[in-house]
């Protein structure tokens, strides 16, 4: 591995060690010249870069540097004039080796690129001053051509040295190809400030000492390009932080000015050496504190990027809604609440929330003391209205900033929570009503058999036409109605002794149909269908009974002017179906959610207690059932009881009750 690299390298430098020796050599300089451009050449056919294009512009920057020697040396008289048509090749060069390395760390993005043109800027300012300065040549001194191209110079040698320095500040894998091209380029600026004075002063010798930073530099760059390391440039590279940023226009200027005083150390100018030290010095001092304040910087927005961010993880995927805004205006609203009130975020921001509110909520006194400034903060229960109309219930935190006028509000949706509440008190309500009917149902069963004896043994010693005898079965009648009605009391707190056994529903409903013709009336036709296939539940037997029948006589108070009363059972995969329906009146949706409570009832006082159907639902729920109603004003209502097969276990029953569109 780069065993042709050092090859190369070590002859390239016996070569310029040569050139020394004898005193400079045009041909040695241009063979070393032509070598470094055709072993980038042979670098890129054997290494095959990922950035090809890169080594191909470094390949023609070599090209232009070496075109130039032969034209620097071969077509001028000596001392060659300044500016020379070797200079323009030279300065093209530089271009095209600085774009060799922007491609080369994967381009700049547009903060690197304003970092660029900022570091540019300053050095083209500071490299004016340091050139007008320290090498006392005004920039009117000489001519035009001279004048333009001892600018061009430091001018293009500046912004390849800022892009040098943005190059050594990214982040990354170096390899040995990277610090070549690096050593390489930085040779070629030192030399180009090296050469430039002494040519304006028809001082420069070609041939001496002062070339060898050019050599080294082809050596370099042939050497790098020929390392199998060159395929990949920098492992990876990021963008430019801040600080960095910093170093790199900072170090732009420190090392232009380390050359200029370089320069003038050399040439003897020793208080003009020393004012530049001191003010390289400065520069470093404050270059290294900006760093410092620039990393504070960073390190405060990070940290209130990360601020954000969580808040803003917080607000958006909260469950309740939140308003955030001044003057009653909200401002921003998370999408919890846009879902809630069934606006958009462009909506609300625009809206005050008096907009949103419940006409009954809009005269709240806490509201009213916070809009006024008396306090600043509240929590209570409020209703808004949606997009739609709907009322939503709402519990509501508001806190305000009485300073800055900033509130913010954290709205949750209680509709649903205000639901299972009242599901819970109703069903704490038929939990008291099953305890008192256990608690009295059979004292009270004992007292009605009592009555029940007593009536019928006085009706046997009264004769027929007696006119006692009627009022003794009216009492016997009211005995057996409130013995029945202790029974649906059990059944509905199921409180009931239950004697479980298999049933077919079949023969549960044969059995009882002469009962039902006579309960039903004569204005009412009864239709029974039931399938060929056992139909078998576990259950008991006087329950589904009381079932059939509270169904039925609901049917039959349905239909005071008469219809058709259809009972049917049948069987599916995994249940038992038990179908009344009647061409009655109907229900409508505001009755049907209410059926099923205890001791509701449409009809008028006396008439009824309003346990029907809470018994049904009771018994079927006990029994590990379901029941629908499907009803509409009109056209008749349809019960469907779903009881589990012997042996098998229902699935999750649906909701109680349900409105036919």
């Amino acid at each position: 591995m780069g065993a042709a690299a050092r090859a190369y390298l070590l002859l390239g430098l016996a070569l310029t060690a040569v050139y020394v020796a004898v005193g400079g050599s045009e041909l040695i300089y241009v063979g070393v010249g032509t070598s470094a451009w055709l072993a980038v050449l042979v670098g890129i056919a054997r290494n095959r870069p990922r950035r090809r294009l890169g080594w191909q512009l470094f390949a023609l920057s070599q090209l232009c540097a070496n075109v130039g020697d032969a034209v620097y040396f071969f077509g001028y008289h000596r001392p060659a004039p300044f500016p020379s048509l070797a200079d323009p090749l030279y300065q093209l060069g530089s271009v095209s080796a600085a774009a060799t390395l922007l491609i080369l760390i994967g381009g700049a993005g547009r903060k690197e690129r304003a970092a660029l043109v900022e570091a540019g800027v300053l050095s083209l300012a500071v490299g004016l001053l340091l050139w007008a300065g320290f090498f006392g040549q005004g920039l009117g001194a000489g001519t035009a051509s001279e004048t333009a191209a001892s600018v061009a110079y430091p001018v293009l040698d500046m912004v390849l040295l800022a892009i040098i320095v943005r190059v050594f500040l990214a982040h990354g894998r170096r390899t040995v190809s990277y610090y070549a091209v690096l050593a390489a380029l930085l040779l070629l600026i030192l030399s180009n400030a090296w050469y430039v004075i002494p040519a304006l002063t028809d001082r420069y010798v070609a041939g001496t000492w002062r070339d060898v930073g050019w050599l080294a530099s082809y050596v370099l760059a042939g050497y790098a390009a020929l390392h199998p390391s060159m395929r990949v440039f920098l492992r990876r590279s990021s963008d430019l932080k801040p600080g960095r940023r910093v170093m790199l226009l900072g170090g732009s200027m420190v090392l232009l000015a380390i050359a200029a005083l370089v320069q003038q150390a050399v040439q003897g100018r020793v208080d003009v050496a020393i004012f530049g030290a001191v003010g390289i010095a400065m520069a470093v001092l404050v270059t290294v504190r900006i760093v410092g304040l620039v990393r504070e910087l960073e390190a405060m927005r990070v940290k209130a990027e990360e601020s954000e961010r969580r808040f803003r993880m917080v607000f958006e995927r909260a469950p309740i809604g939140i308003s955030v805004g001044r003057n009653g205006i909200m401002s921003e609203t998370n999408p919890a609440l846009q879902r809630m009130l069934g606006y958009t975020a462009g909506e609300l921001q625009r809206m005050h929330y008096t907009e949103v509110t419940h006409p009954d909520a809009q005269d709240l006194v806490e509201q009213q003391e916070l809009d006024a400034g008396k306090r600043d903060s509240f929590h209570l229960d409020k209703l808004y209205r949606g997009k739609d109309g709907r009322t939503i219930e709402t519990h509501v935190h508001v806190a305000l900033d009485l300073d800055d006028g900033l509130g913010i509000s954290l709205i949750e949706d209680v509709s649903e929570r205000r639901e299972l509440e009242e599901q819970l008190r109703q069903a704490q309500k038929m939990e008291a009503i099953g305890k008192l009917a256990g608690g009295v149902a059979h004292d009270f069963n004992n007292l009605m058999t009592a009555v029940l004896g007593y009536s019928d043994l006085v009706l046997k010693r009264l004769p027929p036409g007696d006119p006692n005898r009627e009022k003794v079965e009216a009492i016997r009648e009211s005995s057996i109605r409130a013995s029945d009605l202790t029974r649906q009391l059990l059944a509905f707190g199921r409180r009931q002794m239950l004697q479980i056994a298999d049933l077919d529903l079949r023969d549960v409903l044969a059995r009882m149909d002469s009962l039902l013709r006579r309960l039903i009336g004569e204005d009412v036709v009864l239709v029974t269908l039931s399938g060929d296939e056992p139909v078998v539940i576990r259950g008991d037997h006087t329950q589904l009974e009381q079932v059939v029948v509270n169904l039925a006589v609901n049917a039959r108070d349905a239909m005071p002017t008469g219809g058709t009363l259809t009972i049917e059972v049948a069987a599916d995969e995994d249940a038992a179906v038990l179908t009344v329906a009647d061409t009655g009146v109907g229900m409508d949706a505001e009755t049907a959610e209410r059926i099923f409570e205890p001791f509701f009832t449409t009809k008028a006082v006396g008439e009824g207690t309003g346990l029907g159907l809470s018994t049904v639902h009771g018994i079927v729920g006990q029994s590990g059932g379901a029941i629908e109603v499907e009803t509409e004003p009109g056209r008749g209502t349809r019960f469907t009881v779903r009881l589990p097969l012997a042996g098998r276990v229902l699935p999750q029953p649906p909701p109680a009750a349900t409105l036919v569109d």
